[in-house]
């Protein structure tokens, strides 16, 4: 992949920011979330997950699937050395697959 100058600087202001770092690294862990499983894995509210991630899809760093009013994410093709720092953030804050998360089940939310 190859990225302009401008394209990288957004790409390293986003990967400085924590709450991304940890938005992305578990998206690289369960290949696609949902902006209310965020809400349950970082304790944070919904208005300041959908701005990060409006800010990493801008960026070009996920991409979003539409199902109804559900906004799921996932990565999008990136340059090896973001897998190598989303794998360091991903120990740093000890981020693991078996966290069980509530399923988006697009039909029954309100």
């Amino acid at each position: 992949m190859i990225i302009t100058r401008l394209e990288l600087v957004d790409l390293l202001k986003c990967l400085s920011d924590e709450i991304n770092l940890k938005i992305l690294s578990y998206i690289r862990n369960y290949e696609e979330l949902c902006v209310c499983q965020f809400e349950d894995i970082l304790d944070i509210p919904q208005p300041t997950i959908s701005r990060h991630l409006r800010s990493l899809y801008m960026v070009g760093i996920v991409s979003v699937r539409k199902e109804g009013r559900w906004h799921f994410y996932s990565l999008e093709n990136l340059p090896n050395f973001v897998y190598e720092v989303l794998d360091i953030a991903t120990e740093r804050y000890d981020i693991k697959k078996d966290i069980v998360l509530k399923k988006c089940n697009t039909k029954n939310h309100k």
